[in-house]
């Protein structure tokens, strides 16, 4: 694998990798509650991302924005809908910015300073030069595995829980996981998919889909262990607590480090999408970050994220013939 290759897996997983999976969350709710069936579900997630992460690399368009669809209302209706997900998703993340700074600064203004602070950073990752956010995921990589690995080491925090029931429904929770996930880097991996060479794309494809499958397995393996953080809000970083201030520290970092780097990738799908109006599009995003984490996540994700899921399986159908 090229380096350039390899800068452009550590971005995109970053994108991927918001705060909902490093803190355990999305794990929990998505896979680990299926027990053994969250293995099946787990692949079917990594095989998705992989999937259409190739077709986008391979057919990128304008903004991801098949070719054949340019000056079209299947144009308009994919921009309005990536745009839509790309400015719920930066709120999220703006807002876990702030709540994140709140727990760990012990300042009246923590959580308007963290929110700020975490704007701040995002536009200048997103606009500078790709090696500072190819850093900062890496750096984030590190830290989960480090959570995870932790996890998988410390004498087991176990629950009565109810025995879960069949498959079907876990396969088909890791293909929306993996769908939607795949969906907010869109406009990111369609831009990667301008400035990789041919051969390297499958590589490009393969290494997401490898890096984020062993992810979400640890992570998973990490909580089908400890059966007792199944219903914390924040699994990971209550799975670290016996660690004591250091524990602390490295979940709430890695937590940190996922919502920044989503961010900047929202940031630059929005750059994307709208050109020189991205900045009304981070007023957007300021705005909705006032309404809470929670709020966004359960009202705004499910929609946009499906949307534009079924908007990229009908594009690679569109998008048979390279144009």
């Amino acid at each position: 694998m090229k380096k350039q290759t390899g800068h452009a897996v550590a971005e995109l997983c970053g994108a991927v990798v918001g705060a909902g999976f490093a803190s355990g969350r999305e794990i929990s709710a998505f896979f680990a509650r299926f027990g053994v069936w969250s293995w099946a579900g787990v692949l079917t997630a990594g095989g998705v991302m992989g999937w259409i992460c190739l077709g986008l690399l391979r057919r990128p368009g304008v903004a991801g924005i098949p070719y054949a669809w340019q000056g079209r209302w299947q144009a308009r209706l994919w921009r309005g809908l990536f745009t839509a997900l790309l400015v719920s998703t930066g709120g999220a993340m703006l807002a876990g910015g702030g709540e994140i700074t709140a727990l760990m600064l012990p300042l009246r203004w923590a959580r308007v300073l963290g929110l700020a602070a975490t704007m701040a950073l995002g536009w200048l990752l997103a606009g500078g030069e790709s090696k500072s956010l190819t850093g900062v995921s890496r750096g984030l990589i590190l830290c989960l595995l480090g959570v995870v690995l932790a996890g998988l080491f410390l004498p087991a925090r176990r629950a009565v829980r109810v025995t879960p029931s069949g498959g079907p429904e876990g396969i088909a929770l890791g293909l929306c996981y993996g769908g939607f996930n795949v969906a907010l880097a869109a406009p990111v991996v369609a831009a990667w998919g301008k400035r990789l060479p041919e051969g390297e794309k499958r590589r490009c494809a393969c290494g997401l889909a490898a890096v984020l499958t062993a992810l979400l397995a640890c992570g998973n393996g990490v909580l089908l262990k400890h059966t007792a953080l199944a219903d914390e809000q924040l699994p990971f970083v209550m799975l670290l607590s016996p660690w004591g201030k250091w524990g602390y520290m490295l979940a709430a970092g890695a937590l940190y480090l996922a919502a920044l780097t989503t961010l900047a990738a929202c940031v630059k799908g929005l750059a994307a999408l709208l050109g020189r109006w991205v900045p009304l599009g981070m007023i957007a995003m300021a705005a909705l970050s006032l309404g809470g984490l929670e709020e966004i996540v359960g009202v705004a994700y499910p929609v946009l994220g499906g949307g534009c899921f079924l908007l990229l399986l009908w594009a690679r159908r569109a998008n048979g013939t390279k144009t």
